[in-house]
């Protein structure tokens, strides 16, 4: 029971950490009425798509770059996660 409590914890961190870190969620200044909530459903499609963007091993910061940099990329990104 506790390696199944500590697996979960780590994923829960895991996404948090990439939401606060990456995506800068915690600095988010929508406050007011549904945009809270629109705004973190947005941060977790971008989340799925950039983890769905390329290998494991490429990190997420670059991977923002790449979509950032490169419209073919991010085109094949978005596209991917139909």
């Amino acid at each position: 029971a506790i390696d199944l409590t500590r697996a979960h914890w780590q994923i829960e961190n895991a996404l948090h950490w990439m939401l606060d870190v990456h995506l800068r969620e915690d600095l988010s200044r929508a406050r007011k009425d549904n945009a809270p909530a629109n705004i973190a459903l947005l941060n977790r499609i971008a989340r799925n798509i950039l983890q769905a963007a390329d290998i494991d091993k490429v990190p997420i910061s670059h991977r923002i770059k790449k979509c950032a940099w490169n419209d073919d990329y991010l085109i094949q990104a978005i596209v991917h996660m139909r």
